[in-house]
């Protein structure tokens, strides 16, 4: 079986190059290397990573940052494919598996897999951290059951995993416990200062009645018009680090 490194297209120019031949030459020390695919704005990832599923790979590597991981992510999603990571600058999605530039090759070679929850909107758009909806005047329903709705604008946060610390109240999320930290966080303005407010709740499930304007997923892509998001368990399989924060 063959690993597979996807770099992402904006890996490609000479800044990173020498980077990239440091990376290489470590995996290859370590006898983890593999077949690259070097995307290209006119590259259909899709059709490539298809063709190479197909085949059954030992695994399947995002080089690069939140957004190709995301991607690759959702497009694995329930394979046991197991996905690696080598981040190249700030991720959100590393950090919450305890992977950095410096210890990713190593972190691949050791091969700490486990099976982790993945988010889901609409049925079919995947993230892995966090899912925030920019919404007016919101309300929602939480497991069936319990109604929330907040005035004015608001942030709503279907939070699975983070990084580091991110302010949020309660329990911290965990991308292995079958469950979504819901917050909304509202700007309260007075004449000499402006202070967040946050409301937090757990859940398997939201839906999104009203009020939804755009759903950013994994700070990366965004859709519009999003009426549900959902956790689904155990769906993704990864390699991570020792200081992974779950």
């Amino acid at each position: 079986m063959t690993n597979i490194y996807i770099y992402d297209q904006e890996l490609s120019g000479r800044r990173y190059q020498k980077l990239l031949e440091r990376l290489e030459t470590r995996l290859t020390d370590l006898g983890i290397g593999g077949k690259i695919y070097r995307l290209a704005p006119m590259t259909r990832l899709e059709s490539a990573l298809k063709d190479e599923l197909a085949k059954k790979p030992k695994t399947i590597v995002a080089v690069g940052g939140d957004a190709l991981i995301s991607r690759l992510a959702g497009l694995i999603a329930g394979t046991r494919i197991p996905l690696g990571i080598i981040p190249i600058g700030s991720s959100m999605i590393a950090d919450g598996f305890g992977i950095t530039t410096e210890n990713a090759c190593k972190t691949l070679a050791a091969r700490r897999i486990v099976s982790l929850d993945i988010g889901r909107v609409d049925g079919q758009h995947f993230f892995v951290c966090r899912a925030v909806i920019t919404a007016n005047n919101p309300s929602l329903i939480l497991d069936g059951e319990l109604t929330v709705e907040a005035e004015g604008k608001a942030l709503i946060e279907a939070v699975n995993i983070t990084g580091d610390e991110y302010g949020y109240l309660g329990a911290q999320p965990l991308a292995d416990d079958g469950r979504l930290n819901a917050y909304i966080l509202k700007t309260e303005k007075s004449l000499l200062r402006k202070d967040i407010s946050q409301s937090a709740f757990i859940c398997k499930q939201l839906e999104i009645v009203k009020g939804a304007i755009k759903v950013e997923l994994d700070g990366a892509s965004e859709i519009k018009g999003a009426r549900s998001i959902e956790v689904v368990p155990g769906l993704l399989t990864v390699i991570v680090g020792k200081d992974r924060k779950f």
